[in-house]
């Protein structure tokens, strides 16, 4: 399996790595989907915490905040030369 890139920290909430049985879910979907992937703000999730139950980040508002701060936090930190407001347009810190 080929490792996807991912500068996301090491977290409880979620693997960095793709592993069988694991979806990968990009931080900033929609419009920014791919520039989610670009820049490496990608998670892997099991079914559950993705999109098989109210738990999933997808319907969890708490969660899906959750993970775009995070994100954010980790752009700013490994692109110091770019703004996150600028790219994805919004800051949720």
């Amino acid at each position: 399996m080929q490792k996807e890139y991912c500068i996301m920290p090491t977290s409880t909430m979620y693997e960095t790595e793709r592993r069988d049985g694991l979806h990968r879910h990009e931080v900033f979907f929609g419009y920014n989907r791919q520039k989610s992937i670009k820049y490496g703000l990608v998670v892997f999730l099991p079914p559950e915490l993705h999109n098989m139950s109210d738990m999933g980040v997808h319907f969890n508002h708490d969660f899906d905040i959750a993970l775009k701060k995070i994100g954010q936090q980790a752009f700013t930190e490994h692109y110091p030369d770019m703004d996150f407001q600028e790219t994805f347009g919004k800051n949720y810190l």
